[in-house]
Formats: structure tokens, sequence, C-alpha cells
């Protein structure tokens, strides 16, 4: 599988496990004085979370999401699939270990989450 982009950046390492991008219905039900009324606005891929996940990653490309988190900026996401969306990354999760078989730094458990804005 070819490598996904985020924000111009290239990953290294692919997601192990990765929230799959679709329409969902986006609709409400409120109650009325004699029963209810269903208002339903058709389905949306905007406003869905995208959850990106590695069992470890290393530092270097831990470093690139780092930075691409603190530019609170809107980005492009290119996961290879066909489409292409325009996402916010909105949280970066994953623990610290100083020294693996190398003796390189890495993160475990890592969580990428991303909240998709529009199509491209």
């Amino acid at each position: 599988m070819d490598k996904m982009i985020l924000g111009g950046y290239t990953f290294t390492w692919n997601p192990e496990k990765c929230t799959v991008p679709r329409k969902t219905k986006s609709s409400s039900t409120v109650e009325t004085y004699s029963g209810a009324v269903y208002f339903s606005w058709g389905t949306l891929i905007a406003g869905q979370m995208i959850s990106l996940e590695w069992d470890w990653l290393d530092e270097a490309q831990w470093d690139e999401f780092q930075t691409l988190l603190e530019a609170d900026a809107e980005v492009v996401w290119n996961p290879r699939t066909g489409t292409t969306y325009n996402v916010e990354i909105s949280k970066l999760q994953g623990t610290y270990q100083a020294k693996s078989l190398t003796d390189a730094a890495y993160r475990r458990n890592v969580v990428l989450s991303l909240i998709i804005i529009s199509e491209v």
C-alpha cells in the first residue's frame, strides 16, 4: 500500500489501524405536545472523527505529527484510497519509550485523531 500523506508529510509507517472514512446520516428528533418531529439533513462526511493507530512509531514520525498538531491549522490528508480530505488534527497520544533494541527512542500505543472538515 502507498504511504499516507498528511499536511505534505509522507508517512514513514502507515498506521496498523485506521477508522474508515464514511458518510453518516445527520438527523434529530424533537418531542412535541402530541408526538415527535424528525429532521434529516442527509448523509455527511464532515465532522467524522478518524483515528490512526500504531503499536509503535519512530521518534522522527512522531515529531512530524507533533509539528502539524502545534501548527493548529487545517491540513490535507490523503489516505491513498482515492479520496482526499481537509482535516484538523485534534489529538496526538502515545507513550515515550527511551530505548529499544537499537537504542533509539520511539513511541508506543500511538493514536493520531483527525476531524474531517470536507472532501478536497
